[in-house]
């Protein structure tokens, strides 16, 4: 219960962290910058929790002994994977920012429920998993879903809705996110379980804070990194070092900060928040159930564009993303673990599809007379 409680509440900050951020970028900011300055907030959120903790309960960093098998120490095996993950998910990050900035959030945060059709090849690939009806299903709800986001554009051709999904740049640049993700999910939950020490509530919050926060470090310097190469030595126009250090002094470290300082804070603040619930959540419940419900905040993205964005149309796009949803919890639920026992059979996942795709058609027939806002791409 706890776990499920958990994911819930990473599912809403997870909606919120995404509604800051195009706060922020909707104001002409950098998104490499904005990146830079919301992992340095959340360092330092998680330098001062650490600090409590370690002054009043004297908890100390805990790393997951795996080492051994490779034939490394514990802190590098550490490394190896903050630094791997720092690269993949920083590539996911600016491609959402990137998202952000050039579609409304009601429209391109849906796709991030894809992650189930890049899990399904995987697992079979590389993990050597079997495929039931039930993920079928789950995944079957996910596409459906995806092209209910342009259903206007069937009356143009069939293909015309996923024809929309590749051709507007958010949901092109969302879809390649949810693929990024799927990766760093695996990794986050293969390392945090890889060691069978963690028993405790105590060593399971060391734990997760000790992640989140290497995470986080390795991602600012990855974004600090980003930010010197893009505007730094990219724009000296020169490979004198004096020419490169003038450029790199004068980017504008501070100036995304001093524009929307409490946007910018409160997304920081929040995707701390949501790391931690994420990495905690994952050792008391199954990954799948956590991941499943985290990605039920599309739906929430879709309320707040609506409520915070004044974007228009969303009918639509919030019968998709509950469609989605609903994929995504089916699929996860269907999907057997170690032993081959799934939490939901596929005599309950097609049940669970069939009324989805009923409550869908009810939905679409009550709101069939909206038409949809030209999305606007820009390149």
């Amino acid at each position: 219960m706890l776990g499920l409680m958990l994911s819930t509440l990473d599912a809403i900050a997870m909606a919120f962290t995404d509604a800051a951020r195009k706060k922020t970028l909707d104001k002409g900011a950098d998104a490499g910058l904005v990146s830079v300055w919301c992992k340095i907030i959340s360092c330092l959120l998680f330098a001062i929790v650490i600090a409590l903790l370690a002054f009043f309960w004297k908890a100390e960093p805990r790393m997951p002994n795996i080492g051994a098998r490779f034939g490394v120490s514990t802190f590098t095996a550490f490394l190896i994977y903050i630094t791997i993950n720092a690269v993949i998910e920083g590539a996911a990050i600016l491609l959402n920012l990137r998202a952000l900035q050039v579609s409304p959030i009601s429209y391109c945060i849906p796709f991030m429920a894809l992650t189930p059709v890049f899990l399904l090849p995987a697992g079979v690939i590389f993990l050597g998993e079997s495929v039931s009806g039930g993920m079928i299903v789950g995944v079957a709800l996910v596409v459906i879903g995806s092209l209910v986001v342009n259903r206007q554009l069937f009356a143009k051709g069939p293909l015309e809705p996923l024809r929309a999904i590749i051709r507007e740049p958010g949901s092109r640049y969302m879809v390649i996110v949810a693929a990024l993700l799927t990766v760093t999910n695996l990794l986050a939950k293969w390392f945090l379980v890889s060691d069978g020490g963690v028993v405790t509530f105590t060593d399971k919050m060391q734990l997760a804070l000790t992640l989140s926060v290497g995470k986080c470090v390795m991602l600012a310097i990855f974004f600090i990194l980003l930010v010197i190469i893009n505007q730094g030595i990219r724009r000296a126009g020169s490979k004198s070092p004096a020419a490169i250090a003038r450029s790199v002094a004068a980017i504008p470290w501070t100036g995304v900060l001093r524009q929307s300082p409490l946007w910018l804070i409160m997304a920081g603040v929040l995707e701390a928040l949501v790391l931690v619930l994420m990495l905690v959540a994952m050792q008391f419940a199954v990954a799948a159930v956590v991941v499943s419900i985290k990605r039920s905040a599309v739906i929430w993205s879709v309320l707040l564009g609506w409520l915070m964005f004044k974007e228009r149309s969303i009918g639509d796009r919030l019968i998709a993303s509950a469609v989605m949803a609903a994929g995504v919890l089916v699929f996860f639920l269907n999907r057997p673990d170690a032993a081959g026992n799934a939490i939901v059979e596929t005599q309950g996942a097609l049940v669970v599809g069939a009324v989805t795709l009923l409550l869908m058609a009810i939905a679409l027939r009550f709101t069939g007379g909206t038409t949809e806002e030209t999305i606007k791409s820009c390149d």
